[in-house]
């Protein structure tokens, strides 16, 4: 990259033609790293802003054949705070634009030849519905591991039922490494939170592979950090905050139960939400004082990892188009590789 883009540390910048450029830059660098092939290939993803940009984007640059984006109305869609470029602007700078077909919404002869799905705001939910368009063999791609699924995203049972896999990138492969941006993530918005992590007390409620990394992320700026995987093992102390990184759930543990548990272990403390639901009405009945203010969309974090620059974002959404496109081509998807897939869950 040329010296006027972006490092990975820093804030993206604001949809100038230098960020555009960078994050092309670093689309073509992360296709290189992991080999993205998707020649030959259909997929349908999102034709919206940031993540759904790059997605479309780096589907094109790795040489699908046809890239299906949807919009809920052409050139209109929720924008992102750090970008103005959409799918169809990010394609145009990245002279691929000719792979990418908008569409409002797929018709049924589009589907016949889908072979990659992606898991996104435009596509979801992928349920029953949409599945029994899709033939056999085709590849839903999670875009996220599947401890971060809510209930509702991905009908995992039609999916079984119709042959069409379901592949999640592995985020701790060394070439997407994301757990640590995670935690960062965690440690900003306790920051965004007013909360300086040194010398206090800090009670943190996680469930999810990235524990140990959030942990040890707020004890390296001085926290004193006790984990507890549920709101009812929490125990009684002086805490400056409690933090909340737990998965999605049909239903969540920070219902009223967890939140009683949470005013009578930890009453005064604020209340942080990095990752799973919390009943807010019953927030506000126990008195308890939660960041951030605005309730994140269901099965979102509490911040957006577009603070920390493009870079983590990429590396997530070409893994998870990588996992897809080894599920496609039938290839072994080990536990300690790129990916995985994913099956329902017994009964």
């Amino acid at each position: 990259m040329n010296s006027t883009s972006q490092s990975e540390g820093e804030d993206p910048g604001h949809g100038t033609e230098v960020d555009r450029a960078s994050v092309i830059d670093a689309i073509r660098e992360c296709i290189g790293t992991l080999q993205l092939d998707l020649d030959g290939q259909v997929v349908v993803t999102g034709a919206g802003f940031g993540s759904e940009a790059i997605t479309a984007t780096a589907a094109a640059l790795a040489g699908a054949r046809r890239v299906f984006a949807l919009t809920a109305e052409r050139k209109k869609h929720a924008r992102s705070p750090a970008t103005s470029w959409d799918a169809l602007d990010l394609a145009t700078g990245a002279g691929h634009s000719a792979r990418l077909e908008i569409l409002r919404r797929m018709h049924p002869h589009h589907w016949n030849e889908v072979d990659i799905l992606v898991s996104c705001p435009r596509t979801l939910p992928i349920s029953r519905s949409t599945v029994e368009y899709l033939r056999p063999n085709s590849v839903v791609a999670l875009m996220a591991e599947p401890w971060e699924l809510s209930p509702e995203m991905v009908d995992l049972n039609a999916c079984s039922e119709m042959q069409v896999k379901v592949a999640a990138p592995n985020l701790e492969h060394p070439s997407i490494n994301l757990h640590p941006d995670l935690a960062r993530l965690c440690c900003r918005l306790l920051h965004d939170a007013g909360i300086n992590p040194r010398d206090t007390r800090i009670a943190l409620l996680c469930d999810t592979p990235c524990r140990r990394y959030i942990e040890d992320a707020l004890i390296e700026q001085g926290a004193r950090v006790t984990v507890f995987a549920h709101p009812q093992m929490l125990l009684p102390e002086m805490w400056d905050a409690v933090v909340v990184a737990l998965r999605p759930a049909e239903k969540p543990s920070m219902d009223i139960n967890g939140l009683a548990r949470v005013f009578e272990a930890a009453h005064g403390s604020l209340l942080i939400q990095f990752s799973g639901e919390i009943d807010r009405l019953a927030a506000r009945y126990f008195g308890l004082r939660v960041w951030p203010p605005r309730k994140p969309a269901r099965g979102q974090l509490g911040v957006s990892s577009e603070i920390l620059g493009w870079h983590p974002t990429i590396r997530r959404l070409v893994g998870g188009l990588k996992a897809a496109e080894m599920a496609r081509r039938g290839a072994d998807l080990r536990r300690d590789g790129i990916g995985s897939i994913v099956g329902p869950s017994p009964n």
